[in-house]
C-alpha cells in the first residue's frame, strides 16, 4: 500500500503540486480580500436566510450559488430559485455536514478540494495518454491558471462536474462502460449541462461499436446517465406533484433566446455597461463563446467526435438562453463554463510551446487573482 501511494504521488507530482499551489494561493487571497477590500453593496441581499459566515477562512467562500447550494443542503429544495440547481453537490455536502461541525460551506469547500485534485489528476493523465507528458503538463497548468479556474476551489460545482466527466470519458475510451454509465450519471446529476451528457458518451459508443471494439447490447450501460439527467427533474415532480416544477424554476432565472440573439446581447451588455470597470466584467461571457466556439473547430479537426460533441455541450445551452435577473449578464456564465470544457486544454496542451505562451499565463493568472478578490468582495464574477 505504501509503495502504491509513493508511486502515485511520484507519478503525479506535477498535477498535485499545482494543486497544492493553488489552493493555498487562491485561499489566501480570499482570505486577504475579504479582510481588506469592503464588500459590494449587494452583499446584504444576497444571503437569501442563510446565516452568513464571519472567519476568515471559509466566511470568503459564501459567497452566490454557494447559497443556494448549502441552503439546499440544509433545507432542501423549495419552490424559487433553488430548483434550478441540480441535486448530487447539495446531497454530498449533507452527508459531509457531521465532518464539518454543520459548516455546509466548509462541506462543499472540501468537495470540491477534492474533486479538483482529481479533475487535474485526471486530465494529466487524459492529455499524457493522448499526447505525451509534456503536453499533459501544459494541459493541467492551462487550466489551474485559466482566469475563472478559481471557481474549482469554490463550492461551486465545476469541480465535481469536471471530475466525473473526465471519468467516465477516460473509462469509455478503455471501454469501461459500466464505470462510464456509472460516472456519466453522477456527472448529469451535478450540473445543468448534465442533462445531454449522454450525448457525447453516446457518440464514443457508437463509434466504437462502428470499430468492432464494444457489442451493441452493451449499449444499456449508457442507460444511467441518461436516468441521471432527468433525475432533477423527476426529484422535483415527486416533490411539488408537477412535472413542470423545473421549468417553472428555469423560468425565473432564464428565458429562451435564438443563439443569434443571445449573443448580441452578450455585446449590447458590454456596450451598455455603466462602467470600465462593469464593461470588462461583461466582456469575458462573449469572448468566451469565441473561445468556445474556436475550440469546436479546433476539436473537430484535432480531437475524437465524443470530444468535439462534449465541448457542443458545454457551450450550445447558454446560447439558447438568457438571463432574466439581470440585464448586464445576459450571457449565463459562459466564462466559467470554459473550465468545465477539458478538450479546450487537451488542445492548447497538444501544440508545440510558443515563447508568447508564458506573457499569456502569467496574465491569464493575474486576472485570475483579480476575479477572485472581486468574487470575495461580492462583485458578481461569473
Amino acid at each position: 500500500m505504501r509503495l502504491a501511494v509513493t508511486a502515485f504521488l511520484r507519478e503525479n507530482v506535477f498535477p498535485i503540486g499545482l494543486f497544492i499551489f493553488l489552493r493555498g494561493w487562491t485561499g489566501f487571497w480570499a482570505s486577504m480580500s475579504a479582510l481588506y477590500v469592503p464588500p459590494s453593496a449587494a452583499a446584504t441581499n444576497q444571503y437569501f436566510g442563510v446565516e452568513p459566515l464571519h472567519d476568515l477562512i471559509i466566511a470568503p467562500w459564501q459567497r452566490w450559488d454557494t447559497i443556494w447550494y448549502t441552503k439546499i443542503a440544509m433545507d432542501g429544495y423549495a419552490a424559487d430559485a433553488s430548483s434550478h440547481f441540480p441535486p448530487l453537490y447539495p446531497l454530498l455536502i449533507r452527508l459531509l455536514l457531521p465532518l464539518t461541525g454543520n459548516n455546509a460551506v466548509a462541506a462543499g469547500l472540501v468537495i470540491s478540494s477534492a474533486a479538483a485534485l482529481a479533475g487535474f489528476v485526471l486530465l494529466y493523465h487524459l492529455a499524457c495518454t493522448m499526447f505525451d507528458t509534456s503536453a499533459a503538463r501544459r494541459a493541467v497548468l492551462f487550466l489551474g491558471v485559466f482566469p475563472t479556474a478559481f471557481f474549482l476551489f469554490a463550492a461551486y460545482t465545476e469541480s465535481l462536474f469536471l471530475a466525473l466527466a473526465l471519468g467516465a470519458f477516460m473509462c469509455a475510451m478503455r471501454s469501461r462502460w459500466g464505470w462510464a454509465g456509472l460516472l456519466g450519471a453522477l456527472a448529469a446529476m451535478t450540473r445543468p449541462q448534465g442533462m445531454i451528457f449522454i450525448f457525447p458518451l453516446a457518440v464514443e459508443f457508437w463509434v466504437q461499436n462502428r470499430r468492432g471494439e464494444i457489442a451493441l447490447a452493451r449499449a444499456w450501460n449508457l442507460v444511467p446517465v441518461l436516468f441521471g439527467g432527468i433525475a432533477h427533474i423527476l426529484w422535483l415532480t415527486y416533490q411539488f406533484g408537477t412535472p413542470l416544477a423545473w421549468f417553472r424554476s428555469e423560468a425565473i432565472l432564464h428565458r429562451a433566446s435564438l443563439p443569434w440573439d443571445t449573443f448580441l446581447a452578450g455585446w449590447q451588455a458590454v456596450l451598455n455597461a455603466s462602467s470600465i470597470s462593469d464593461a470588462a466584467l461583461s466582456f469575458l461571457d462573449p469572448i468566451a463563446v469565441i473561445l468556445l466556439l474556436a475550440a469546436l473547430v479546433w476539436s473537430a479537426r484535432r480531437l475524437s467526435l465524443a470530444m468535439t460533441m462534449y465541448i457542443a455541450i458545454i457551450v450550445a445551452p447558454s446560447l439558447f438562453v438568457v438571463t432574466t435577473y439581470s440585464d448586464a449578464y445576459p450571457l449565463t456564465s459562459v466564462s466559467r463554463f470554459v473550465i468545465l470544457a477539458f478538450p479546450v486544454f487537451v488542445l492548447l496542451g497538444s501544440h508545440r510551446a510558443r515563447w508568447w505562451e508564458t506573457i499569456v499565463l502569467t496574465l491569464s493568472f493575474l486576472l485570475q487573482t483579480l476575479l477572485l478578490i472581486l468574487f470575495s468582495a461580492w462583485v458578481f464574477v461569473r
